[in-house]
């Protein structure tokens, strides 16, 4: 299951997009809008021959919504200190007023021998979810993970949870501008490939549209790696544009990002974020992620992750189950 440079500036100025404060925002009682967590140090990390994941929950948050209402969900999960090369999952899942899961992870390398940059990752989740229904909105961080060695392992965690926004703008549907794809992966080749593709309409009083994409990038798929440091490597753009009909009323800065990822990374979190400035009389906004293959063997994109246990253990049946999306693609209007 579930890398590039991080412009931790670029992931600050995501937080703020939102154009509605939580301010006056009604929350349960006892309950609270963000959380922080950590250090924390998890055990009992379960080596590989158990094939079963280890859930830990780290974090909730809640509030009051409307049906129709949209929010805006951001965690951070920073992961280090690890025995082993070990599976680092950040997945929220929402329930309550309105339902959404999105799962964004990848292999940390063991302290003292882990390669630049991956003995310690932080990974950014983030997504929109919206009430069906007036109520309690609840969303919950976890932390999923499993040993890739044949051994029992541990590391160091610590984060954020939070609604960065309570009222989102949709599109002119009263629809989340909000994409992911479905289950199976995308082999990025020696044909370019173009997705997540987000195409919406939306309402006037809008000054700028943040796009914000995140693609799981798997190594090494359909090839087969022999070592764990050979790599595939492949770069990603964001486009995104503001339309009137077919023709093009405003661009936004293209948000571009090469990533190589060895056998033991396995996957990768690619991050982007761009913005459109908005101009009058043009409703259409057009936005999508091209991927070119770089180099080494082919990898591929992932897409929705099925069958994930909701708590530790293995997939079986009677076993509770459910679906996390992971290469998505949102719009927050402002």
């Amino acid at each position: 299951m579930p890398g590039s440079a991080r412009s931790w500036k670029r992931f600050a100025a995501i937080g703020a997009v939102a154009a509605v404060a939580l301010t006056g925002v009604t929350t349960p009682a006892g309950a609270a809008t963000s959380t922080t967590f950590g250090p924390v140090t998890i055990t009992g990390v379960p080596p590989l021959g158990k094939k079963i994941h280890l859930v830990r929950e780290l974090g909730r948050i809640e509030a009051s919504m409307t049906a129709g209402q949209t929010a805006y969900v951001y965690s951070t999960l920073r992961a280090y200190d690890s025995g082993h090369v070990n599976l680092v999952d950040n997945e929220v899942r929402c329930a309550g007023a309105g339902g959404s899961n999105v799962v964004v992870g990848e292999n940390i390398d063991p302290a003292g021998t882990a390669n630049p940059g991956r003995g310690d990752i932080t990974l950014v989740n983030r997504f929109l979810v919206s009430a069906t229904t007036t109520g309690t909105l609840s969303c919950t961080l976890y932390l999923r993970t499993h040993s890739l060695a044949e051994a029992t392992s541990s590391f160091t965690v610590s984060g954020t949870l939070r609604f960065a926004s309570l009222q989102v703008a949709e599109d002119v549907n009263g629809t989340a501008m909000q994409t992911s794809l479905p289950n199976g992966n995308i082999v990025v080749g020696s044909d370019d490939v173009y997705t997540p593709v987000l195409d919406r309409r939306i309402g006037t009083g809008h000054s700028q549209v943040a796009v914000i994409a995140d693609v799981e990038y798997m190594s090494c798929l359909p090839a087969v790696c022999k070592y764990s440091y050979t790599t595939s490597s492949a770069r990603f753009t964001l486009f995104a544009h503001q339309m009137n009909g077919d023709a093009f009323c405003s661009s936004a800065e293209i948000a571009q990002t090469s990533v190589t990822v060895n056998r033991q990374t396995h996957h990768k979190v690619v991050p982007l974020y761009t913005t459109i400035p908005l101009v009058p009389g043009c409703d259409r906004i057009y936005a999508y992620v091209r991927a070119e293959y770089q180099g080494g063997p082919t990898g591929a994109i992932q897409g929705q992750a099925d069958n994930l246990t909701d708590e530790t253990g293995s997939a079986g049946p009677g076993v509770p189950q459910h679906n996390s999306a992971m290469t998505h693609l949102f719009a927050v209007p402002s």
